[in-house]
């Protein structure tokens, strides 16, 4: 008899405890341009609205919505043991965005002459086929810093109107700083892209940092890396700078995660 109560609790306890561990946490905010890193140390595999989600060994993926998602998503957690399946659902809190009309301007602030139509058209198919890298981080980044210092000149989700023309939306945040101040890697990763000379971007630097994640440097003076190269977080990859289209010397700082943009400012939140 007291073996079988001995073997009975011991069922409850391990029962609790496999319960207990497939609990899921999620650090982040679920607002459009949020950005959400998830744990569950029994997941196998991730979806997040059908799309499969990379994952650590331990348990560890990470997630977004882009500026303008404006639906419910929902995330699925197959479970190590017995493929059980979680289910989470989400409400996206919709964002304010600075929208700034300016008239009156030349023609050729606002669009480029026909000229540069076939530069442009290179430069952003470098740039998609080097985001389709993918580097092979298995040490999920639990950390993030801004990568340098000075006054925030522009922030993620605001959009111009120009003479009537409706500009893209800012898809980062801009650091005004003096021509030369450092920049360094907001987390470890691989460097995908080191170019000089882009019409837009000027000078860029790209790094994966696995997990689907990316960021971007754009507008930088000197260049301090190679493609290819390995960057710990806090490496100086190079300076500020006002290459390509720019009124002032700035880093313009992009997040990409599954390709689509998000706002780096609550990625640092999260570590605050």
């Amino acid at each position: 008899m007291l073996v079988k109560f001995i073997s009975y609790f011991l069922i409850i306890i391990v029962s609790s405890s496999a319960c207990f561990s497939s609990e899921t946490i999620f650090t982040g905010d679920f607002v459009q341009g949020g950005i959400i890193i998830g744990k569950n140390k029994l997941a196998k595999k991730v979806f997040l609205d059908g799309k499969e989600l990379k994952i650590s060994n331990n348990g560890y993926f990470i997630f977004g919505f882009g500026r303008n998602h404006n639906k419910k998503s929902s995330l699925k957690i197959i479970l190590n043991k017995n493929n059980n399946v979680k289910f989470h659902y989400f409400d996206i809190k919709k964002s304010k965005y600075k929208i700034e009309k300016i008239d009156g301007l030349p023609k050729k602030m606002i669009t480029p002459g026909p000229e540069f139509y076939k530069k442009i058209k290179d430069d952003r198919t470098l740039i998609k086929n080097s985001m389709k890298d993918s580097y092979a981080n298995k040490i999920f980044p639990l950390s993030f810093i801004k990568p340098s210092e000075g006054r925030l000149s522009g922030v993620f989700g605001s959009q111009r109107i120009l003479n009537g023309i409706k500009k893209n939306p800012h898809g980062g945040m801009d650091i005004a700083a003096p021509i030369g101040t450092p920049i360094k890697a907001t987390a470890k990763g691989k460097v995908i892209l080191a170019r000089k000379g882009l019409y837009y971007t000027g000078n860029i630097v790209i790094i994966d940092h696995g997990f689907d994640l990316k960021s971007m440097y754009i507008h930088m003076n000197d260049i301090h890396v190679r493609e290819g190269d390995i960057v710990d977080q806090g490496k100086v990859i190079g300076t500020i700078g006002m290459t390509g289209r720019v009124t002032g010397p700035h880093l313009h700082w992009n997040i990409y995660l599954n390709n689509i943009k998000i706002n780096p400012e609550l990625l640092l939140s999260i570590y605050k």
